[in-house]
């Protein structure tokens, strides 16, 4: 059973865009905090809480939708919708008391059947919902995945208009900070209902109640803008009226924009951290994220063979990757939960660092071509040629370059092409199968170890590549089962399971992410999340 009972994990260091604390702002700024313009590197996917799986969205879904808490000023949880929470002694059961006067942007009353209905519309298998799986820790949630159980036998019940009561299958001390995800959003069914498919594919069928309304997203076109909303309850705090938003894939673009002042907020490419780190405005955001290799079992037979596996991992260079490819945004993965998100409770140490299995992720030329030589045998081969898939945006496109360039140097034998699409597209590619290699990225949901480890069950949505370890599978279920309640045995469980995946080579970690950018000085406020939705601009302000 899945997502249960964590460990509530020291959070990774998180960066105050602008300052350290959010600066003061003046009554005044509500009326005269300027447009602030920001950037994307993909197109926004949807808007659907229940369908939203990347950051593009999560962003914008974050600005326009109501959760019951959020991660606000310094990373810290704040209420949002409920005004206050009550836990039971046994931690099975929440009571959120949500604030009066909650309005959807058509002035339709948002109340605790909001929830209701999203939480079950969401955990719904016709929804296909990937993020269903975060639901887990609600009661009956895996029933109803299974086809057991109704939606509507989910542990979520509206007590009243603003009341809500929800009930665990176990106690789970991560669960405040889980339902900050879109999936745990109200939607509202007589919306939903009346535009059926059509439910967020457009800012036309879309229904906000957060700070922003949406506002020019035709589902395909790549500007759009966060604009206020003054039917959100805390209206008063927002102190700008308009974000506008655009998709740049090429940081030159974005670079030459922000440089002629049409934009606030830009990544940066490997030549432009050398030319930026000096100026005023340079940021590196800090993020619990870990890109790696996926390599699909199912699509190449081949990558069933451990050597195989292991020798694709081995080839990789991966402090070239981080120094000359992806500088100033990356670290050299030595491990697949990303540093500084996960703190060992019985010394304090750094999950990563505790869990890393010395040399197995690491560059080695030479054992690199003597496994795959060896793997290549026991599969009665002579060569292996496989295809790549990655996001059209520059640095994916860089990465994908550097792994083709590694393996067909590194690997004698080995013949990669490469496959680059949209990150809509290669969403949908992802979730298909259709793929044989993959560049992917997470970014952690919670601050958690699980949040990465669960990826690779066997029956996990997001196990792409299918790869599959019965001792992996039982060392998580013993976590989040039998010591769900017990810290110190279940992080020795977490941590044997990120030994297994590494020593295995379910996946190959690159690096660990980060961003380098440059955000206009005179933006103040904007929070940006280690884990989660990369940003919140409910206090955003430009001057």
């Amino acid at each position: 059973m899945r997502n249960i009972g964590k460990i509530t994990a020291l959070a990774a260091s998180v960066t105050m865009i602008g300052s350290v604390a959010l600066p003061t702002v003046t009554a005044s700024a509500a009326t005269t905090g300027k447009t602030i313009n920001w950037s994307e590197v993909a197109a926004l996917p949807t808007m659907d809480p229940a369908k939203s799986t990347d950051t593009v969205s999560a962003d914008a879904i974050g600005a326009t939708g109501l959760p019951l808490v959020q991660f606000g000023k310094g990373n810290k949880l704040e209420n949002e919708a409920a005004k206050s929470y009550d836990k039971s002694s046994d931690g099975l059961t929440y009571t959120f008391h949500l604030r009066s006067g909650l309005k959807w942007e058509n002035g339709d009353d948002l109340t605790a059947k909001d929830f209701v209905y999203g939480w079950q519309r969401s955990i719904d298998p016709k929804t296909a919902s990937e993020y269903a799986y975060l639901l887990d820790s609600v009661k009956n949630a895996k029933a109803i995945q299974d086809g057991d159980k109704q939606p509507t036998d989910l542990g979520i019940e509206a007590v009243d208009d603003h009341t809500l009561k929800v009930t665990l299958e176990s106690p789970s001390s991560y669960f405040l900070q889980e339902i900050t995800m879109p999936v745990f959003f109200p939607q509202n069914e007589k919306f939903v209902n009346e535009q059926g498919s059509k439910y967020g594919t457009s800012a036309k069928t879309y229904l906000s109640a957060g700070p922003y309304k949406l506002k020019g997203w035709s589902g395909s076109n790549n500007k759009y803008s966060f604009v206020k909303n003054d039917k959100y309850f805390d209206a008063k705090k927002v102190k700008t009226k308009k974000i506008a938003v655009q998709t740049i894939k090429d940081q030159n673009t974005g670079y030459n924009l922000y440089q002629g002042k049409k934009l606030d907020f830009t990544p940066l490419s490997p030549d432009q951290v050398k030319a930026s780190k000096n100026k005023k405005g340079y940021e590196e955001i800090k993020t619990g994220a870990t890109q790696a290799l996926q390599m699909n079992q199912e699509k190449v037979p081949e990558f069933k063979n451990a050597k195989i596996r292991q020798a694709v991992s081995y080839a990789i260079n991966r402090k070239t990757l981080s120094d000359k490819i992806v500088t100033g945004s990356a670290i050299p993965a030595t491990t697949y939960t990303p540093k500084g998100l996960v703190k060992n409770p019985n010394n304090n140490k750094d999950f990563a660092t505790d869990a890393e299995v010395k040399g197995a992720i690491k560059f080695d030329k030479k054992k690199a071509a003597t496994l795959f030589k060896q793997g290549l045998k026991e599969e009665g081969k002579s060569k292996l040629s496989v295809q790549l898939l990655t996001d059209d945006d520059d640095t994916s496109k860089r990465v994908s370059q550097f792994l083709q360039e590694q393996l067909e140097q590194n690997l004698k034998g080995m013949d990669v092409s490469i496959k680059t699409v949209p990150k809509k597209q290669r969403l949908k590619l992802s979730t298909d199968g259709d793929f044989q290699m993959l560049n992917f990225g997470w970014l952690a949901d919670y601050p958690d170890a699980s949040s990465f480890l669960d990826l690779y069950k066997a029956d996990a949505s997001y196990n792409y590549g299918k790869w599959k370890n019965a001792d992996y599978d039982a060392a998580l279920e013993s976590a989040e089962v039998k010591n769900a309640n017990n810290k110190k045995p279940q992080y020795d469980d977490f941590k044997k399971a990120e030994q297994i995946l590494e020593k295995e080579a379910g996946v190959a970690p690159l690096y660990y992410r980060s961003t380098a950018s440059m955000l206009n000085p005179s933006v103040k406020g904007v929070i940006a999340n280690p884990t989660g939705a990369p940003f919140n601009f409910k206090y955003a302000v430009k001057h």
